[in-house]
């Protein structure tokens, strides 16, 4: 959608887009904080992970609105955020994996996270590109937002399920 020549409509709704992907990021990083780190003990690894991921969401938003800040240099944030993002995510993905009952949660997050590296290493607006293909980062970036609405879901519904046993369960468990 965002390419040049665009309705005023569709221009509207990128810089709409543009703020709150990022916003949204920071809450399910939010999210995933509490689940992993405060929910099952915290480790080093979402610590940092989280601490990338919320760096990154906060200069996708402070991109957005337009401030002029630089990353590394003269390097503007730009797309670089992403990065921030997703190196935030493979680490709390990975932090997720050896605890009880959040495997299929880190799996989800770390699915996730490499769907969006691909996607933004072939992406040609994004200035550290490894190979520029355009119809295998539209293709990534696809996946990677319903693998985003997956873990999303497995964030508010599935783990809870798999943390708490129901009290049926918690009943047959003492009959035994």
């Amino acid at each position: 959608m965002d390419r040049p020549g665009m309705s005023g409509y569709a221009a509207a709704l990128v810089s709409v887009l543009s703020i709150a992907i990022p916003a949204m990021f920071l809450g399910a990083l939010l999210g995933l904080h509490s689940r992993i780190l405060l929910g099952a003990g915290s480790s080093f690894t979402g610590g940092a992970g989280f601490l990338l991921g919320c760096l990154g969401a906060m200069l996708g938003v402070s991109d957005a609105v337009g401030l002029e800040q630089t990353f590394l240099g003269p390097t503007r944030i730009g797309s670089w955020w992403w990065a921030l993002l997703l190196a935030g995510l493979t680490l709390m993905g990975l932090a997720a994996l050896p605890k009880r009952g959040l495997w299929s949660l880190g799996v989800s997050v770390l699915v996730s996270a490499t769907l969006g590296w691909v996607s933004l290493l072939t992406d040609t607006a994004f200035p550290g590109v490894l190979v520029a293909m355009r119809p295998v980062h539209v293709v990534f970036a696809g996946l990677f937002c319903l693998s985003s609405v997956v873990g999303g879901w497995m964030l508010f519904v599935g783990p809870r399920s798999l943390m708490h046993p129901k009290p049926e369960e918690l009943r047959s468990d003492t009959n035994k």
